[in-house]
């Protein structure tokens, strides 16, 4: 029986620690809940900024994508503007040519035409020298 005794005593002083340690099993769940709290709110935002990144990050895909698509088009706008630019660079030269062409045969045809009234000039003052007297 003095075991039985010795239980009974032993039973209640362990009752105290144990409760003294629920209560504070008790006070840390209470502060992992907190932080269980806080990193799931944090756990919110993280996943709200990604979600913004990735969505930012498609956009800018999709900017690049258009960026590329008009650089595309102004090379190929570029080139048609300096096809046409060389076109008519050719144009004006042939046009050039074409006008020193038409001043050397017009300066010839003018220089023939002042001969000949020289000539004739000369001639009609010869006959008024000879013939006139």
């Amino acid at each position: 029986m003095a075991d039985a005794g010795a239980d009974v005593r032993g039973g209640v002083q362990d009752v105290m620690p144990l409760q003294q340690r629920l209560e504070e099993v008790e006070a840390g769940l209470n502060t992992l809940t907190s932080e269980f709290a806080r990193i799931a709110a944090e756990n919110v935002t993280a996943n709200t900024k990604l979600r913004l990144l990735e969505e930012n990050d498609h956009r800018q895909d999709e900017s690049i994508k258009e960026i590329k698509s008009s650089t595309i088009k102004m090379e190929i706008q570029f080139s048609a503007i300096m096809a046409k630019f060389d076109s008519l660079e050719s144009k004006i030269f042939s046009l050039l040519q074409q006008a020193n062409k038409d001043s050397g045969a017009e300066r010839k045809l003018w220089m023939d035409m002042i001969k000949y009234i020289v000539l004739i000039a000369l001639g009609a003052a010869a006959g008024n020298q000879f013939l006139g007297k």
